[in-house]
């Protein structure tokens, strides 16, 4: 009875802010400014079926009336952009906009193209589309692999970024060009203004390099040319950065530098993602009982921004920029508020916290995690924690017949783990005047339809939803499964300090026989 009264707790809690929320939204009977300025316009979004994307396509069909959504698609795995679409709004995260507005799919309209391709390979006739109906460019497409080929990076993150630039240009009523970026990208500093930096090399210039040099060369040279930067994901996003400030500035252009996005606070639904990048992989890690070391400095800051309030602030950029005329286009730091911070301390406790009130249906042990701020720690742990475990329990899917995977697992868990490393370790410093002063220009109403003051966040309720997110969209745990997970989470929390006791009697007997073997 009190499992079941914990999950009924833990159910109303999760739906009660939305409800809350959407009770807001629904009440206004006046359009408020925000949505007076989307209203029957055209907007051209690149990326839109990405994480970050999903969440732009349906704040705008279901909050504004507007007129119609460009989505620029690319063929892959075979489907091309119509096939892709439907599996788009087959994701949960659709359905509250679906009974809102159930004629959304006469407002979407799918342009074939690719940001690594020239013009975008965008059709003449559909260029054409764009130039004559377009008033609004999100252009939030990148490839987002750390580990991404230079070659391609630069393809689709710094000369698309040029292709969207140039087609902006052509488009007659364009009212707001948003440029995403990154908070991380100049992560070669450690305190980060709203401005813009120099580079050691232009965009212009990255991209005549990659013309000169064959693949191979340019693979060599990466780690040479992106010499400061951790990856070419922010090197790129640096790169796409000075493009925008060289060839955009007399466009009403504005970048938008999102910190580490992770999952909703409170619309359309709580808690939701669709994948497992960044921090929130850590947590699904620990969970699931398979990740129990990482490191870094715990005491670091984390600048962690949930989806739905990080896409308020980017559609309000675009709304500013569209009514008022800069001299420089502004740039939007859009971070944690350092009246309302968190550590990665933080972090990790409290979703370790709530892993045995909301724990995953397949765990494959108790979650136990460890944090160390040294490598030769976290590698002799990860031996010990992480590799003899994996050989083991390989050793008996062999002998089982089947085929070993957990030392697979676990490769792929270092490189994770070593791709976050560096943001983990590393403390870095924001300024958000910017975003500060865009709260300040909302009235009552986008204040509350387009909520992204990140003063107002109540990190202990994000961290709550976001585990009950990842367990239900990630991880695909029904919740009907939690009573169960929760007896079987404490029979497993028996037979880890079960298996820990005896360890350390072992361990504490082997001593003993050999210091008496020693000294006696």
């Amino acid at each position: 009875m009190m499992e079941d009264a914990k999950l009924m707790n833990l159910r109303n809690g999760y739906t009660k802010s939305l409800d809350d929320h959407c009770q807001l939204i629904t009440g206004t009977q006046d359009e408020s400014p925000m949505q007076m300025f989307y209203k029957d316009k055209g907007v051209f979004l690149t990326g839109g079926t990405g994480f970050f994307g999903k969440i732009i396509i349906e704040k705008l069909l279901r909050v504004t009336e507007v007129a119609q959504i460009y989505l620029l698609i690319r063929t892959k795995k075979g489907k091309d952009g119509h096939a892709r679409i439907e599996d788009l709004f087959n994701d949960p995260v659709f359905a509250k906009m679906k009974q809102i507005n159930p004629k959304y799919r006469c407002q979407i309209t799918i342009i074939s193209g690719d940001c690594s391709l020239p013009g975008l390979g965008i059709s003449p006739d559909e260029r054409e589309t764009i130039k004559e109906n377009v008033n609004i460019v999100l252009h939030s497409a990148a490839t987002v692999r750390f580990d991404e080929k230079l070659k391609m990076a630069i393809a689709i993150n710094v000369h698309g970024t040029k292709e969207i630039i140039k087609l902006a240009k052509e488009i007659v009523h364009l009212k707001a060009l948003v440029h995403v970026s990154t908070a991380f990208a100049h992560c070669n500093m450690r305190y980060i203004q709203e401005k813009f930096y120099s580079g050691m090399m232009t965009g212009d210039n990255a991209f005549k390099l990659t013309e000169c040099l064959d693949e191979h060369t340019l693979n060599t040279l990466t780690p040479t040319i992106i010499q400061g930067y951790p990856n070419t994901y922010t090197f790129t996003k640096v790169l796409a950065e000075n493009v925008v400030q060289q060839d955009a500035q007399k466009l009403p252009v504005t970048i938008f530098r999102p910190g580490i996005v992770i999952t909703s606070y409170r619309e359309p639904v709580t808690g939701w993602i669709d994948n497992m990048y960044g921090p929130c992989g850590v947590i699904v890690g620990i969970g699931s009982g398979v990740l129990r070391v990482f490191t870094g400095n715990m005491d670091n800051k984390a600048h962690i921004v949930p989806v739905d309030m990080c896409v308020n602030a980017l559609l309000a950029s675009a709304w500013d920029v569209a009514r008022n005329t800069y001299e420089t286009p502004p740039i939007y730091n859009y971070v944690p508020d350092v009246d309302n911070m968190v550590t990665w301390r933080n972090y990790m406790q409290t979703g370790f916290k709530y892993v045995n009130d909301i724990p995953m249906r397949k765990s494959i042990w108790y979650p136990c995690f460890t944090i160390v701020p040294h490598m030769w720690q976290y590698h002799i742990l990860c031996f010990l924690y992480h590799t003899l475990p994996a050989m083991f329990m390989d050793l008996i899917m062999v002998l089982m017949g089947k085929k070993p995977r957990m030392m697979k697992i676990y490769r792929k868990i270092h490189k994770f783990s070593n791709v976050l490393k560096f943001f983990s370790s590393n403390e870095f410093r924001f300024d958000n005047d910017n975003v500060r002063r865009l709260v300040d220009k909302l009235d009552e109403r986008d204040k509350r339809l387009f909520a992204f003051d990140m003063r107002d966040l109540d990190w202990t309720n994000l961290f709550r939803v976001s585990l009950y997110g990842l367990r239900l969209y990630v991880v695909k745990d029904d919740p009907s499964s939690l009573p169960e997970s929760i007896k079987r989470i404490k029979r497993m929390m028996v037979l880890h300090y079960t298996t820990l006791a005896i360890v350390y009697s072992l361990a504490g007997w082997a001593l003993y026989g050999l210091v008496k073997l020693i000294f006696f």
